[in-house]
């Protein structure tokens, strides 16, 4: 697959995501605000943004990677995307368009909403405080995911046998 399909299905993806999660924020913290906890912790709106941003993030990365790759035909034994020879390069596209879009939604943001003293109480995106917390952790999602997922540089298949270990068999 070419970058630019990769960067658009990258693309595609992490809207997806960010809108789906932006919506269960929206759901939980109007429960939660209508709920007599509203007042146990401001902290709590926080932690529901960042743990849908990580979350948003690693789900973002593993579909558009996932969606980039040719598929394999169903065949039994087919690996993963993060195990075939081009994971990397997709791997580092799509987190690229990933830094790219939240830097671009951040200055949008911040045109629209942010700069104009618009009061938003903890939603994504009236709440300055609450989206940068939102959207950082969405890119922590996906770095996590690139650094977690992809294997080694040296590694070679399921054996994880590099170019220098070729032949040699794995080390008991």
């Amino acid at each position: 697959m070419s970058m630019v399909g990769t960067a658009l299905k990258s693309l595609a993806a992490l809207l997806g995501f960010l809108v789906a999660a932006d919506i269960v924020g929206v759901v939980i913290g109007t429960i939660l605000d209508i709920l007599p906890l509203r007042g146990v912790s401001g902290l709590l709106f926080y932690a529901i943004w960042l743990v849908l941003g990580i979350f948003c993030g690693l789900l973002a990365y593993n579909v558009a990677g996932a969606w980039a790759t040719p598929k394999t035909g169903g065949k039994a034994g087919a690996e993963d995307w993060t195990g075939l020879p081009d994971a990397r390069r997709i791997g580092s596209v799509i987190l690229v368009v990933g830094i790219l879009t939240i830097a671009a939604l951040i200055a949008f943001f911040y045109q629209i909403y942010w700069s104009q003293g618009v009061a938003g109480e903890y939603y994504v995106p009236d709440s300055m405080s609450h989206s940068i917390t939102f959207f950082l952790s969405v890119l922590a999602g996906i770095v996590l995911a690139r650094t977690a997922l992809m294997p080694a540089r040296n590694a070679q298949g399921p054996g994880g046998l590099g170019a220098r270990d070729r032949g040699r068999g794995p080390n008991l």
